[in-house]
């Protein structure tokens, strides 16, 4: 039976490999589809450092984070810590970075252990689960909530004493989870955010609503129709004394008819916060009163939580009362310190990069290129090969065709074009229900080593993202009209198309840089979030073993006290140290 089973699995796995073998022809030879990649310049990427940083000599940072949960009788102990690590660098005739003096950062450390109930499970994941495997997915969310919030707090201390900032994650992704996530908090219209000692609240969940929706005044909003309401808030909060309809419609460009539906939009948006947002007299709009300062209680909101996780070592989800907060918060919390990050990043001229090794993004094959192949910048011979996912799409191309020299990059593109999918008959249509908003993040992938004179062994392809800089990115501001339901809409996402990309230019220049080629792990990826990966994980070894005793230790003694062992250890737990206990007495016999 079993040699029957193996000849089909060996037949099976033959034409598997057949198969993949066939695909990997359709790349070789293709150079056409390499204008999909830009090689590294290296001149112009030291003449762009000199300008963005300055000459003399700076700091780079990488911060990463692990997590890990343990079950304890009915306790479930989550933990989740991030560290950084710095290296100097120096920017004068070119830029180079002293990897030698990478060094774990003093106060860059932050990390909690979260003891739960799992009678309390229902008070802070957003559903309760029925189902083993949808319960042991829920609890993973409460260790991963805390891992981005430590990530994401150390990088806000981070920034202005480091010019560099490498997060092990990408903004773009990070970002769109936590929105989805600020929006289910939204819909349960309530947060126990407000409650949190110390917090001044003006109306907390008015706040942490329009910072969802508005992000940091700073960030520009699309001119799109589902974003008029959006704008029309902006005006009203640049507006002293308030403004009316044909006011808004003039400052905005609208036409009446699109105001009249956005400012119904509003006024549904402030019936769901208890009229707190809007006062309306005549034919004037006003604002309610303090709703203009928002941004900055919302900061303060995410800044106390924080602090008062990685700081002050409180309790990180109960407020007192028997009153939780739930993971929605926990994740609406780290949002807002993205959406800072991205401020300060910005403000202060540091560049912040975020790297993704293992993605499964279709980006590449679903609108890139597709939209590349529109607007001339790539000319395919014939169709190009359809292998969907990006990283696998990228490595073949590369090992194909030698030609292309290592370091290389792909042309940036808006994140945007990630929401969005190319139809057989040359139209765009939103990948689910709508385009993400456009202009905050570009990504791409690249290739920074290789190995051997003729450069065949080559690094993995990794994806790399970054804020976009309108200072350097507007002039790779497309159109690309998209078919939604309802109607068509223009987008404008970001595409570097003929114009050279300074910014991802410098990045690549970085990259390869900061890897380490004698260490697998960072072979071609970064060394400081390799370091900081390896201090982190060791740690999380370190406080699972401790922090599991002084469990064991206090609710053991609990368990014996009140005679409740039957009750507090699971079944499948004491069954197995019944079997441990016979197969050792067996032994002994």
């Amino acid at each position: 039976m079993s040699s029957e089973i193996a000849t089909k699995l060996s037949e099976q796995t033959r034409n598997l490999v057949a198969r993949f073998e066939g695909r990997m022809s359709l790349f070789r030879g293709r150079g056409d589809l390499l204008e999909l990649t830009r090689s590294l310049d290296r001149e112009s990427a030291d003449d762009f450092a000199r300008e963005y940083f300055g000459e003399g000599d700076h700091l780079a940072i990488g911060i990463d984070g692990s997590r890990a949960y343990d079950e304890r009788l009915q306790m479930m102990l989550f933990y989740a810590n991030a560290a950084g690590y710095t290296c100097p660098f120096r920017v004068d005739d070119t830029i180079s970075f002293d990897l030698g003096r990478a060094a774990r950062g003093a106060s860059l450390s932050a990390s909690a252990a979260i003891p739960l109930w799992a009678e309390d499970f229902s008070d802070v994941l957003p559903e309760t689960p029925e189902i083993d495997i949808e319960l042991e997915y829920s609890m993973q969310r409460i260790p991963n909530a805390f891992m981005t919030l430590a990530e994401l707090y150390l990088a806000t201390k981070a920034m202005g004493a480091s010019r560099i900032v490498f997060l092990d994650r990408p903004l773009s992704g990070t970002f769109s989870t936590l929105s989805r996530d600020g929006r289910l908090l939204m819909k349960r219209g309530s947060t126990n955010l407000g409650r949190l000692p110390g917090v001044e609240s003006h109306n907390t969940l008015m706040d942490l609503s329009l910072a969802l929706n508005l992000g940091s005044p700073e960030t520009a909003l699309p001119e799109r129709r589902r974003f008029n309401a959006h704008r029309i808030l902006r005006e009203l909060m640049a507006a002293d004394g308030g403004l009316a309809d044909g006011e808004i419609a003039a400052r905005l460009r609208l036409d009446q008819r699109s105001v009249s539906s956005a400012l119904r939009t509003l006024r549904r948006y402030d019936a769901n916060l208890d009229g707190s947002l809007l006062e309306e007299g005549g034919d004037v709009v006003r604002l309610g009163d303090g709703v203009s300062g928002y941004w900055p209680r919302a900061v303060r909101v995410a800044r106390s939580y924080a602090e008062r996780v990685f700081e002050k070592n409180e309790p990180p989800l109960s407020v007192g009362d028997d009153q939780w907060l739930t993971i929605l918060d926990v994740n609406m919390v780290s949002l807002v310190l993205l959406e800072w990050l991205c401020e300060l990043a910005r403000t202060k001229k540091v560049l912040l990069i975020g790297m993704a090794k293992d993605t499964t993004a279709t980006d590449i094959h679903r609108a890139v290129l597709p939209f590349s192949i529109q607007k001339e910048t790539v000319r395919p011979r014939s169709s190009p090969p359809a292998l969907k996912n990006d990283r696998a799409f990228l490595s073949v191309l590369s090992a194909m065709n030698h030609e292309l020299g290592i370091p290389w990059r792909t042309r940036g593109y808006d994140a945007a074009f990630s929401t969005m999918l190319a139809t057989s008959d040359g139209e765009f249509v939103p990948a689910r229900k709508v385009v993400s908003r456009e202009q905050r993040f570009v990504r791409g992938y690249f290739q920074s080593r290789s190995l051997g004179t003729s450069g065949r062994i080559r690094s993995q392809v990794f994806l790399f993202d970054r804020i976009f800089e309108p200072g350097f990115d507007s002039g790779g501001v497309d159109a690309v009209k998209v078919k939604e339901q309802s109607g068509r809409t223009e987008v404008r996402p970001y595409y570097e198309g003929g114009l050279s990309d300074p910014v991802s230019n410098l990045i690549l220049r970085i990259l390869a840089l900061t890897d380490n080629p004698e260490v697998y792990e960072a072979f071609g990826h970064n060394q400081l979030l390799y370091l900081a990966d390896k201090a982190v994980k060791s740690e999380i070894r370190l406080m699972h073993s401790s922090l599991r005793g002084v469990a064991d230790l206090r609710l053991g003694s609990m368990a014996k006290r009140e005679q409740v062992y039957g009750i507090t250890t699971p079944y499948r737990e004491q069954r197995a140290g019944v079997e441990a206990s016979r197969r050792e007495g067996a032994r002994v016999d």
